[in-house]
């Protein structure tokens, strides 16, 4: 029970709202309104998503546990993504980079679907934590001590397996250093 609280507490729906909401206060302070209302529809509509597809009986879980649930998933998730960009490219400009860097980072990870089903919260934790070195510090220590407890509930409702929380920490690595090197 508390593999899952973590794992609920510790979304990327979670995350990235969060990441959004430090990130906008930090770059683009009059732009924070329209970019949490832009995640959280975006989460919202990507949460309603995940519903139909668990409640019809369409996934196993609501985390799209097997690798063959992921493609639609990405799918989604990408067209989210860039339906989130357009909102925020006028609203939020100093964002568009982090989305287009989470964009990639979902892309390398459907590319790598077919040999591992890299865990997307232990992506998207590291991401943050990362991300959120250069803007806060503090928090993106708090992130980074979360990454081991976050990957031990993974591994521990079977949702991965060590490898693949493993995998998902470095793509999440990867993509916030491109973004620290493309935004300088």
């Amino acid at each position: 029970m508390f593999a899952r609280w973590v794992s609920i507490l510790l979304h990327p729906f979670v995350v990235f709202i969060a990441l959004t909401m430090l990130s906008a206060r930090a770059l683009a302070p009059r732009g924070l309104w329209p970019s949490l209302i832009g995640v959280a529809l975006a989460v919202a509509a990507t949460g309603a998503f995940v519903a139909q597809r668990r409640r019809g009986g369409h996934w196993t879980t609501v985390d799209a546990s097997r690798s063959s649930e992921r493609p639609l998933l990405y799918a989604v998730l990408l067209l989210v993504l860039a339906i989130c960009w357009w909102w925020m490219r006028e609203r939020a400009p100093a964002l568009a980079p982090g989305i287009v860097a989470v964009a990639a980072m979902l892309v390398a990870a459907a590319l790598c679907n077919r040999w591992i089903k890299l865990s997307l919260h232990m992506a998207s934790l590291t991401f943050a934590a990362v991300s959120l070195s250069v803007l806060s510090p503090s928090w993106a220590l708090a992130g980074a001590v979360l990454l081991p407890l976050l990957g031990w509930a993974r591994v521990r409702m079977a949702r991965h397996m060590l490898v693949e929380v493993i995998g998902g920490t470095m793509l999440g690595a990867v993509a916030a250093l491109a973004l620290q090197v493309w935004v300088g």
